[in-house]
């Protein structure tokens, strides 16, 4: 037996192991039955089995949906953009906005977790990383500029650059607005189709500069415009049921702390007053000013103090109740040196009895027409109620003559309107239908019957500088009866009463005494006196207020007589064109630095750019 010989390291030996160790799995049963040779042959190795988990489950489905990443991609974006100006500003679809973001959001969010890890991969990139940091620098520009914004926005300083300062207010005005303690709201009422008329066309522009102004001095100032064909109930809320002509082109004030609330109308074609009437109804709205009535004391007349059934007190309560201060203006009768308060809106002359001294009658002459005892202006034209009798002194009757008016002898006797078995009252239902609505139709609601009890018949003087207008009138069997104790009319005869029809209320709108020149030129309408006279004063005493609409026909005669009075005294801003006048050479340095400037200092820009990074 011969012996191996094994090397150094033992390699042959470890050889012929391996050879003599290969598995027996290998021939195991593959011989032949007679012991031969045997065959190999090999089977195949069964793989393990996994069980299949989720995602195997969701693949086909992501996969199906990343078929369409692209159209996803756009629809969400679209999404977002639509639903952040829907919720920038349309307030009333805010809801539906944010569900347009969420939808957008979520659109986009799938396909970024369908495709996580090229996504992850895009920002993980150079690229990526460039592209992020682009993103970040720009939301780092877009929080500063809207930081900037934020602060700009609360401390703004607003310029008038306007030659004539169009768009400043006076002083008065920012001072008033600066120290609003509550919030004020107007509302001006304009039809949304102005037509053809371009003075209602810039007048609406002019409100809503105007108040668009005064709501950028404070937070405390609110605007709308409202349409009173589309929002009657607004309108109905201030003016009941006016007709919409009467409340078109009207601006209401309202203290939304008092509940107290002022119209504006336009006085003129170019509404020259409206700042100052807008200052004047924010004092009413708010209760820091009103404006006052004097009542004259001196002559006899009546109290607005006595409580007693001849006096005056309850039409005092009516008066303060619509918002005036009423006060007595007492003037001695042998005293020349009296005059009218500065702060006087409304001179009430309740049933003088005595004489009117003619120093007395000058000041009121010069009150009416503007003017203070030594000859300074006032504010506006005097405004004044007149209480007449059939007894009143002569003096008073002169005075009134001088404006127009003549206060006739006797009482009316209206065989079909005065109260049976009371002739000495008249009633008065027939009103003037060219009256102001705000005197006859109150809210929309036309005035009822007025009980004056022995009435006088008023006459009227026009000297062509006066507007003369009968309020009231009785009818066509009316009768003028000289003697307070006959109740039977004179109809035939030298000695016959007078027959009517009469007015017992008037209106003036007078430039000043009867005979005094004619202006020159369009006077403004605050240059104007207004007057009412009454044929009767028992109609407002303590026993007989509140029968019949009486006492409304002289609180609307007040409302319309200081309807548009002012508190303060504020210039309007004239208007002026001015005109950009060039010579040819300067027309032509104009037009070509125009074209070239701009165009020019950016082609430099880009030159230099180029040759900075070439």
């Amino acid at each position: 037996m011969s012996q191996q010989t094994s090397g150094p390291s033992g390699g042959g030996n470890e050889e012929q192991d391996r050879t003599n160790s290969s598995p027996s799995s290998e021939t195991e049963g593959a011989g032949s039955p007679g012991g031969g040779p045997q065959a190999t042959s090999r089977q195949p190795v069964e793989e393990e089995v996994l069980s299949p988990t989720l995602f195997s489950f969701l693949e086909p489905a992501l996969d199906a949906i990343g078929s369409f990443s692209t159209p996803m991609v756009i629809a969400g974006v679209i999404a977002l953009v639509s639903g952040a100006i829907v919720v920038a500003f349309v307030s009333s679809m805010r809801l539906y906005g944010i569900i347009d973001i969420i939808v957008g959001a979520v659109l986009i969010g799938t396909v970024a977790l369908i495709f996580l890890s090229s996504v992850v991969a895009a920002f993980i990139s150079r690229t990526g990383r460039y592209g992020v940091n682009s993103l970040i620098m720009l939301a780092a520009f877009t929080g500063i500029i809207i930081v900037i914004s934020i602060i700009g926005f609360e401390n703004n300083r607003r310029m008038d650059v306007t030659a004539t300062n169009q768009f400043s207010l006076a002083n008065r005005t920012k001072e008033l607005l600066k120290e609003l303690d509550q919030p004020i709201r107007a509302t001006a009422f304009y039809k949304s189709k102005l037509g053809n008329d371009p003075g209602q066309i810039m007048r609406r522009l002019k409100v809503e500069d105007t108040l668009k102004e005064f709501s950028a001095r404070t937070g405390k100032f609110s605007y709308r415009i409202v349409d009173p064909d589309l929002k009657p109930d607004v309108a109905a809320k201030y003016f009941g049921a006016r007709p919409i002509d009467f409340v078109s082109e009207s601006v209401v004030v309202e203290g939304t702390d008092t509940e107290k609330f002022d119209v504006v109308s336009p006085r003129d074609q170019a509404y020259s007053q409206l700042e100052q009437d807008l200052v004047t109804s924010m004092l009413v709205a708010t209760g820091k000013e009103r404006k006052v009535i004097y009542f004259l004391s001196g002559h006899g007349q009546r109290s607005i103090e006595s409580t007693s059934a001849d006096g005056y007190s309850q039409l005092r309560t009516g008066l303060e109740q619509d918002n005036y201060r009423v006060e007595v203006l007492r003037w001695d009768p042998v005293e020349a040196e009296v005059d009218v308060p500065v702060d006087a809106a409304l001179m009430v002359i309740a049933r003088p009895t005595a004489e009117l001294p003619e120093a007395h009658a000058e000041v009121l002459d010069l009150f009416l027409q503007g003017q203070n005892r030594d000859g300074t202006p006032r504010r506006e034209g005097g405004r004044m109620i007149f209480l007449a009798e059939s007894e009143t002194d002569q003096t008073f009757r002169n005075f009134l003559i001088r404006w127009g008016v003549i206060v006739d002898e006797g009482y009316i006797l209206d065989l079909s309107r005065s109260v049976p078995g009371n002739p000495n009252i008249l009633r008065l239902a027939a009103y003037n239908p060219q009256a102001p609505a705000e005197i006859i139709l109150p809210r929309g609601e036309p005035l009822q019957v007025s009980f004056m009890p022995g009435a006088t018949a008023l006459g009227l003087l026009n000297d062509g500088l006066r507007l003369t207008l009968p309020l009231a009138a009785t009818s066509g069997e009316s009768y003028l009866i000289d003697d307070p104790e006959r109740t039977e009319p004179v109809t035939e005869g030298e000695d016959a009463d007078r027959k009517g029809p009469f007015s017992p209320v008037v209106l003036v709108r007078g430039l000043g005494p009867v005979g005094s020149p004619a202006p020159a030129t369009q006077p403004a309408d605050s240059e104007f006196s207004w007057l009412v006279v009454f044929g009767d004063s028992d109609f407002l005493a303590n026993s007989f207020y509140g029968r019949g609409s009486g006492a409304d026909l002289f609180l609307n005669s007040t409302n319309y007589l200081l309807g548009d009075f002012s508190l303060v005294s504020i210039r309007d801003k004239a208007f002026t064109f001015r005109e950009f006048n060039l010579n040819r050479n300067e027309e032509r340095f104009v037009r070509w630095s125009s074209w070239l400037f701009l165009p020019g200092l950016l082609a430099l820009m880009a030159a230099f750019v180029w040759w900075v990074r070439r």
